[in-house]
């Protein structure tokens, strides 16, 4: 039941990448924030204390109030899935959303390099880790949450300029 639900959300996710990327710039930084919010909440809430973030969280004396949230939200059990490749996922889309506005005006290659870079960086962490050549544990939920960002990134601005194309060409044969 809990891999039908990340499953469904994460598609869910996927197509609100897709509709929001082509959106104007305010509602795609709107959308931005509110993935790094979720994906951070959920890291927050469901992540081990143990990891380097909490011990900052302690040193900056927030660690009570994280406690507290902690608390309050120990009865959810969410999936692996929600809780170690989510997060990854989200902060990788909102990378695309929040440079994605900045870039309108540069060419195309140029655009998916720097807007696709974070993503792309994640997903090549993924499988050096298969390797052995990075530490850390490989997960095939991380590299499909790092690649689908990348993938709608990619279709995204292949179908845009299908489209430019496609009406250039319309618009020559009707002036002939």
């Amino acid at each position: 039941m809990y891999f039908s639900l990340s499953l469904s959300f994460f598609l869910y996710f996927c197509g609100v990448l897709l509709i929001y990327i082509g959106m104007p710039s305010r509602p795609q930084l709107l959308i931005g924030v509110l993935l790094i919010l979720l994906g951070g909440m959920i890291y927050l809430s469901f992540r081990p204390t143990s990891l380097l973030l909490f011990h900052v969280l302690d040193g900056l004396g927030v660690m009570p109030l994280m406690a507290s949230w902690r608390d309050w939200v120990a009865d959810w059990q969410p999936s692996e899935f929600v809780v170690y490749s989510l997060p990854g996922g989200l902060w990788a889309a909102s990378y695309i959303l929040l440079t994605y506005p900045l870039l309108l005006r540069q060419q195309t290659w140029c655009r998916i390099a720097i807007t696709g870079s974070v993503p792309l960086m994640g997903f090549v962490s993924e499988l050096l880790q298969q390797g052995n050549l990075l530490p850390g544990v490989f997960d095939i939920a991380d590299l499909c949450c790092y690649a689908v960002p990348l993938l709608l990134l990619i279709l995204y601005e292949t179908s845009k300029n299908n489209k430019i194309w496609q009406t250039s060409l319309t618009a020559s044969t009707a002036s002939n």
